[in-house]
């Protein structure tokens, strides 16, 4: 049995039905129900944390909004799609090669575009990561046209405790777990790593000291661009795909950046939890798309009362 998590509230109520029954009454839910919604959050929320941390790691060093963030994702979606539909490899074995072609293409998208523009006000480079993401769309419908697209694989699931766990998801999850283990490892413990955790404490300062700016801003672009490669990579797993469809999740992207602190990794992570959270259990118990208002409404509370996040913070915290 295959499942996914980013519908509308009817196929995921659907899918509830079977395998477990929603409770007649709104405001009670059975046990098994909602242990199942519990794990479809946890796997949604991992999800969307591993779609927030390029983002978030970008702005932390670098001060700089990236638009062109859900096409990127994009990108990685439809370089493993088409490494194991076209090429018959294994998808696992196509993600590490989407991570190293965001990362390349994040470094070229840097120096070409941002570079020039780095001292500008933001509102220039707000413009020209729009434009680079009109290109990257367009792009990939010019290469596989706007049809959707889906891998011939079908991952399956895993009953525990009579708890179904879509295998591509939990994989994801798993994935985002390890990514930000990762990633805080190489900033607490590399030359590297300090050197742009240098850089996004104070850009001045690390120039006095010798760290070479301009070289960490197209490093920390670039792994930025490879976590959304990452996350784009993971969807195909689960999801059919298309070339508008990380434009879905680069909005609650924004928003789980700003609720976990902008900058912040572990901020990345929880942020996303609870917008996954949000999200399941919205769909579940509010009607259409009542579950996103939910979502914008945590944006503006946040924004109004706690604007500088749950973990407001620099990119290595």
């Amino acid at each position: 049995m295959s499942f996914t998590l980013l519908t509308a509230r009817g196929p995921l109520l659907q899918l509830l039905g079977s395998v477990v029954a929603p409770a007649a009454e709104p405001l009670f839910i059975r046990p098994s129900t909602l242990l199942q919604l519990l794990a479809f959050a946890v796997l949604l929320g991992g999800i969307y944390g591993l779609v927030a941390l390029g983002l978030t790691m970008i702005f932390g060093v670098m001060d700089v909004i990236n638009f062109a963030h859900g096409a990127m994702m994009v990108v990685g979606m439809y370089t493993v799609w088409w490494l194991t539909n076209e090429l018959g490899l294994n998808p696992f074995l196509t993600i590490p090669v989407a991570v190293g072609v965001l990362f390349v293409l994040g470094v070229v998208v840097h120096l070409a575009t941002i570079a020039p523009i780095i001292e500008a006000p933001q509102e220039n480079q707000l413009i020209v990561t729009f434009g680079v993401l009109l290109i990257l769309v367009s792009a990939i419908e010019i290469a596989f046209s706007a049809d959707p697209q889906s891998l011939d694989v079908d991952l399956g699931s895993l009953g525990v405790g009579g708890v179904f766990l879509p295998e591509g998801q939990l994989y994801a999850l798993v994935l985002a777990v390890f990514s930000v283990g990762v990633f805080w490892v190489f900033l607490q413990y590399t030359q590297t790593g300090r050197a742009i955790r240098a850089a996004a404490d104070n850009r001045e300062a690390a120039q006095y000291v010798g760290i070479n700016v301009p070289r960490i801003d197209y490093l920390t672009f670039g792994l930025g661009a490879a976590l959304a490669g990452l996350a784009g990579a993971v969807i195909p797993l689960f999801q059919q795909i298309n070339p508008h469809l990380g434009d879905t999740y680069l909005i609650n992207a924004f928003v789980i950046v700003v609720l976990g602190g902008l900058g912040s990794f572990p901020g990345a992570l929880v942020g996303g939890m609870i917008i996954g959270f949000v999200h399941v259990f919205g769909q579940f118990f509010l009607p259409g798309s009542g579950y996103q208002i939910a979502i914008f409404l945590i944006f503006i509370l946040v924004l109004l009362l706690k604007p500088e996040g749950l973990f407001g913070g620099g990119a290595g915290e």
